[in-house]
């Protein structure tokens, strides 16, 4: 059955059976995406994407997803130096001005709970393209996507997660959402930097089981997934930022002395915390979730919009 939401803000929203359906529609529309099919769903539809933050892959994601299906694209980058918001226009104002000139909007602000914010006053669907050190959804189901894709399944699964888990939205959301899946977590953490109590609350609740270390090296051992994250220096004062950085350093030689791993993500961009060897490792999965994010960010906007193919029976 199709997921019936006006907007998405963040992973916790969603079902299994949501993320199932999404991931699936994401599968059904890679044709379109790669010009294998005359289908033009988004036909005659604008999407805004409003950024308050920089963005690489996310944002490009995005339009390329809206593009490819025959949608418009408008664009504000470094929206805090580029829009009215320079001059202390409001989120609010700012999203009942845009709203006007599009159907849809993909949103990406500092804030923690922007997006809810935003989606509260809209006359059009908003997707959260990050929000602050919150929750990052369309990071989260584009790697579900990648990691169903490379290990063909997502239930019973050994998943371990490194680096700055307090403060990185994107694993916050990754835990959210394969929580809904029996999975087996370990959190690679420095003292101070863990996963919130709230994630675990929900990781406990959903009947998954977890453990929480500083060895990378031994975290390894029997994992089916390493998802690396970067210490994200924009979210630190200059003293705070010294005591993490360095941390870690995921290299091929590490992976080796452990049983094959299926598949190694990270949410990129990477810096010091994921080594160039492992580029070239049989699980390396990276860039494959950039591509994946084109096929997921497609999905939702085609659903939000009711604009999915009726060939496609969903």
């Amino acid at each position: 059955m199709r997921p019936n939401y006006t907007s998405i803000t963040g992973i916790k929203d969603l079902s299994r059976s949501d993320i199932d359906y999404i991931l699936d529609l994401a599968e059904k529309l890679e044709p379109i995406v790669q010009k294998k099919s005359q289908l033009r769903p988004l036909k005659d539809t604008t999407l805004c994407t409003f950024f308050y933050e920089p963005s690489t892959r996310t944002r490009l994601s995005f339009e390329s997803a809206m593009l490819a299906l025959g949608g418009e694209v408008i664009s504000m980058a470094d929206a805090q130096k580029t829009s009215s918001v320079w001059k202390g226009e409001t989120l609010e104002d700012t999203i009942r001005t845009i709203e006007n000139y599009c159907q849809i909007i993909a949103l990406r602000h500092f804030e923690a709970g922007a997006a809810q914010r935003a989606a509260a006053i809209s006359k059009v669907p908003v997707i959260n393209a990050g929000d602050g050190p919150n929750e990052h959804p369309t990071q989260t189901l584009l790697d579900m996507l990648t990691i169903r894709r490379e290990c063909g399944k997502l239930d019973n699964l050994k998943v371990v997660m490194c680096g700055d888990l307090k403060h990185t939205r994107s694993t916050n959301s990754l835990t959210l959402g394969l929580s809904n899946y029996n999975v087996d977590f370990t959190f690679v953490q420095p003292k101070g930097f863990e996963t919130s109590e709230w994630i675990l609350d929900i990781v406990k609740e959903r009947g998954c089981t977890y453990r929480q270390t500083e060895d990378l090296q031994e975290a390894l051992i029997g994992a089916d997934v390493v998802y690396m994250c970067r210490i994200q220096k924009e979210r630190f004062d200059p003293e705070e930022f010294k005591l993490i950085d360095g941390k870690y350093c995921l290299t091929r030689d590490m992976l080796e002395k452990s049983p094959k791993i299926a598949a190694v993500l990270h949410h990129l961009p990477r810096v010091a915390e994921l080594d160039v060897s492992v580029d070239d490792y049989p699980g390396c999965a990276y860039f494959k979730q950039t591509y994946n994010g084109v096929l997921i960010r497609a999905a939702l906007i085609t659903m939000l919009l009711d604009r999915v193919p009726v060939e496609y029976g969903m």
